[in-house]
């Protein structure tokens, strides 16, 4: 976690973006490794209506930024890529812009920095103008984080603004369930939530878990319905060593999980788990698997469960189902109830 004193989420990066294009500012975001930078991008690119152009300026020469040479007569001129919209082209068909992302623009090269200032102050390559509907947003990661990083020219700082990304349990966990990420993978976070950012600098693991890894893990053990050592080296492959115990360890407890039908037929009857990792995972099994017939039981249930409980359950059911508070009068009943907890 960073120790700078502003720093964003992801929900508050994606409004920060959208402040820097609307004046015409060009934002940098950096983090440590495998925090969705480019995921964050591409969704701005989705939800305004903008063709994404990925530019990675780590593998770039300035040829690239400022135009390949050409005869033109007796004189050259610099002629870009197709890569960049200029003045004069059409906006393609479905769009209304483009987003031109500099990716790991903290690790280009000392040249390539120099050919990126005109590109991101003047909005030009060579002595082409950017087309006026290109929105430029930069990332990369940080310096301090052993990562494939150069330091960057006082120039090109001034010419950016700068955003730290930090990682958010909530707002990761409400975009898993969107998005419908294995539940044993989510309640696993929910548990520990300092497990979805393990990342140091030094450590000696061929790799980590992070919101990327844990994207790879969930869709590794999608189809597997009991996680045991048996798929260790598949789980370690995408967390790590280390992390991939812990998870295994947490997944046996869906095994004692109570059944959900039997929730269903007895909502007040039904023994409560005693462990806190089991409540977790019983509450991400409900979140997967209720629907709009086993609902009200479901929230009978819940109303027997400690209040953190109750909270994950309605933040989760609320993700992944956007019209359930006005489409089932329980649930809006239940929500009002909650909502001094939610803030």
């Amino acid at each position: 976690m960073s120790t700078r004193m502003f720093t964003v989420t992801p929900q508050k990066a994606m409004e920060e973006i959208i402040a820097c294009i609307s004046v015409g500012l060009s934002p940098l975001l950096t983090s440590s490794p495998g925090m969705g930078k480019s995921s964050l991008v591409n969704q701005v690119a989705k939800q305004y209506r903008l063709k994404l152009l990925d530019l990675r300026l780590s593998q770039c020469t300035p040829e690239d930024l400022q135009g390949y040479p050409m005869r033109n007569g007796n004189k050259a001129t610099f002629t870009p890529f197709d890569i960049f919209p200029l003045e004069g082209d059409e906006i393609p068909e479905g769009y209304d812009g483009w987003i031109l992302f500099l990716d790991e623009l903290t690790s280009a090269t000392k040249p390539v920095q120099a050919a990126a200032y005109k590109l991101i102050l003047d909005r030009m390559v060579g002595s082409f103008k950017l087309h006026p509907n290109v929105a430029i947003v930069g990332a990369g990661n940080k310096i301090t984080d052993r990562a494939v990083v150069n330091q960057m020219s006082t120039a090109l700082q001034s010419r950016l603004v700068h955003y730290e990304l930090e990682v958010s349990v909530k707002e990761w966990t409400e975009h898993a369930y969107k998005l419908d990420f294995d539940y044993r993978v989510i309640s696993f976070i929910e548990y520990l939530p300092s497990k979805l950012m393990d990342f140091r600098p030094d450590h000696q693991d061929a790799t980590f878990s992070c919101p990327r890894t844990l994207e790879f893990a969930s869709k590794l053990i999608k189809s597997v319905p009991d996680v045991t050592e048996e798929h260790g080296a598949r789980i370690a492959g995408a967390l790590g060593e280390g992390c991939a115990v812990e998870f295994i360890t947490f997944a046996k407890e869906f095994s004692r999980l109570p059944r959900f039908q039997e929730i269903v037929d007895d909502p007040a009857g039904m023994a409560i788990p005693p462990e806190s990792s089991t409540k977790y995972a019983t509450t991400a099994m409900l979140i997967e698997r209720f629907d709009e017939k086993t609902l009200s039981a479901i929230l009978k249930y819940l109303e027997r469960l400690d209040i953190e409980f109750q909270i994950v359950f309605c933040r989760g059911a609320v993700a992944r189902y956007p019209n359930i508070r006005s489409e089932h009068a329980g649930f809006g009943k239940y929500l009002k109830e909650m909502v001094r907890y939610l803030q």
